[in-house]
């Protein structure tokens, strides 16, 4: 399988974008500033054009209002609280993030995070924010989602994309657990994952689009 994979687009178009032989488009939230559905709704018809033959999946981010998740929905494309299977790849995801200090749209309770998570059994986990102590150091704080990080150690799925942490892009090893931290697609970038369906062999090339 080769995924796209973006997030924290914030109102950033995706321009001539052109990446061969993509099965699944992945949007890790984020979409926009907090101002409305409009934008979401241009993304994804852009991607629709851009990979016709490919399916789409998203959560929503922090920064992204209701009616996006009620978007992501109605389109069919949300895997927020949720599984879908594609080849035999189980791929979960959760929108939103921890709580935050500046009282964004769409936070949660870590108990809330564990609760929607309880029903994820996947092998790839979109998750918009990072498990704690991974990619989400702040001003010397680790700012992560516990809840993430009990759930990744306890169901070990093969990969988990995340994002929400503007100032971290990177691959790190959990366990059993492959975690790809996405930079941010406001800054022009995103990430091409390759793997076999065993998932022996992960690539995660970053790219500059």
């Amino acid at each position: 399988m080769r995924i796209f994979a973006a997030a924290d687009l914030h109102n950033r178009s995706l321009g001539d974008l052109k990446i061969d032989g993509v099965d699944t488009v992945i949007v890790a939230g984020d979409f926009t500033n907090a101002d409305g559905v409009e934008f979401a709704k241009e993304t994804v018809k852009k991607l629709e054009e851009i990979f016709p033959d490919s399916r789409i999946l998203a959560v929503p981010g922090n920064m992204d209002v209701e009616g996006v998740l009620n978007y992501l929905e109605e389109k069919g494309v949300s895997i927020h609280g949720k599984v879908v299977e594609i080849d035999g790849i189980k791929i979960g995801g959760l929108g939103g993030s921890n709580i935050t200090p500046f009282s964004t749209p769409f936070e949660l309770e870590e108990k809330e995070i564990e609760n929607i998570l309880k029903g994820i059994e996947c092998d790839i986990a979109v998750i918009h924010t990072p498990p704690l102590g991974y990619y989400d150091w702040i001003a010397g704080n680790s700012v992560g989602s516990r809840a993430v990080k009990e759930w990744m150690e306890k169901m070990k799925p093969k990969i988990l994309i995340c994002a929400h942490i503007h100032e971290y892009e990177g691959v790190a090893k959990a366990g059993d657990t492959l975690i790809v931290k996405l930079g941010t697609l406001m800054n022009g970038r995103a990430a091409i994952i390759d793997t076999d369906d065993e998932f022996r062999n992960i690539i995660v090339s970053f790219v500059k689009i």
